[in-house]
């Protein structure tokens, strides 16, 4: 193919006339575009806004501390309003709740502590008797848990043996008197 079969074809020329001189996107997102005149507001009008935004926050904590007050009248009204009476039920009511809770702390108090003095005699017992089979020369109770342990490891490694896998050296674990504090 040679270049004179090469037919180019050319967009039609737009006059300067029908083109904007500065190019904006009309299609903005709304959020975008209520960023935009928030900004622009803001950059205006700073201190207004600054101002604005104090008395909204006096406002706002005079509002609360009146309605916290309001709400505390109006339990005080309530109770107020109650004859002598009634005043008087209520405050016995309270009393027997306070009664029956006590009695169920005093009883699990109770529980509690007859069980740590069985504890208690129970490991008496024990220490005499191992002291009885001392003195029979049977020697102590074993303190070591559970039957047929041995002191070899379960792979029966012994150290004796020479170096296993986990081999080198260990160090020892440190004190308590090492660190500081106290």
């Amino acid at each position: 193919m040679s270049d004179e079969d090469v037919i180019i074809e050319d967009e039609p020329d737009v006059a300067p006339s029908d083109h904007p001189t500065v190019l904006t996107n009309n299609n903005t997102p709304f959020f975008w575009s209520l960023v935009n005149y928030v900004w622009t507001f803001v950059e205006g009008n700073g201190y207004l806004c600054i101002i604005g935004v104090v008395v909204a926050y006096y406002v706002y904590q005079k509002s609360v501390s009146y309605l916290e007050e309001k709400v505390k009248k109006n339990r005080n009204d309530v109770q107020s309003n109650l004859s002598p009476e009634e005043q008087m039920n209520r405050m016995e009511a309270v009393r027997r709740a306070r009664e029956k809770l006590q009695a169920e702390v005093d009883k699990a108090s109770a529980i509690e502590a007859e069980k740590i003095k069985e504890r208690e005699e129970r490991q008496r017992k024990e220490k005499i008797e191992d002291w009885e089979r001392h003195k029979r020369g049977e020697g102590y109770k074993s303190k070591i848990t559970g039957a047929g342990s041995s002191t070899l490891k379960k792979d029966n490694f012994s150290h004796l043996m020479g170096s296993g896998s986990s081999g080198g050296f260990k160090s020892s674990r440190p004190g308590p008197s090492r660190g500081g504090g106290g």
